[in-house]
């Protein structure tokens, strides 16, 4: 049996008006350059909701006052073939009176109309499949729903 190391994140989808936030994150050491939700790492024995709150605050300045709705929405776990990945994806509601994010230390961010076609962004694979079902699926309703890929990059759980 091969012996994998773990790492936890999270990434959070929020919506403005009518559109999406993601963040075209560059140099991280755990994926490619690519659009992702907000979000990072969680710490040793922190939650993910914590986390997720964390890192907006971190990387765009959004506090959890400013948000509605949060809300986990999927649960991800990939197999890199040396790591087992679990992302904690989220959606959130910015409210209408909050300053809208336009700088972040990451990379570069994206407003995205909600009909957006997932499949023309460079996305993690995870991010891919939570992204696309959301869109098209998760955010009409509050289910909380859950994807494994495995290390030879298929899709081989539910969402």
């Amino acid at each position: 049996m091969t012996e994998r190391a773990t790492r936890h994140m999270t990434s959070v989808f929020l919506v403005h008006r009518g559109s999406v936030l993601l963040l075209y994150r560059r140099g991280s050491r755990a994926i490619a350059d690519s659009w992702v939700g907000i979000g990072g790492h969680l710490e040793p024995s922190e939650q993910p909701t914590s986390a997720a709150l964390r890192e907006l605050d971190e990387e765009i300045a959004v506090t959890a006052d400013q948000l509605t709705n949060l809300a986990l929405r999927y649960v991800a776990m990939r197999d890199t073939g040396t790591e087992v990945r679990t992302t904690y994806y989220f959606a959130a509601d910015l409210r209408p009176e909050s300053p809208i994010p336009t700088e972040c230390t990451e990379g570069d961010l994206g407003w995205f109309d909600l009909t957006v076609d997932p499949r023309t962004l460079d996305m993690p694979p995870t991010a891919q499949v939570a992204f696309a079902h959301w869109l098209a699926t998760g955010r009409h309703d509050q289910e909380l729903r859950f994807i494994v890929i495995d290390a030879d990059g298929r899709l081989t759980g539910p969402v």
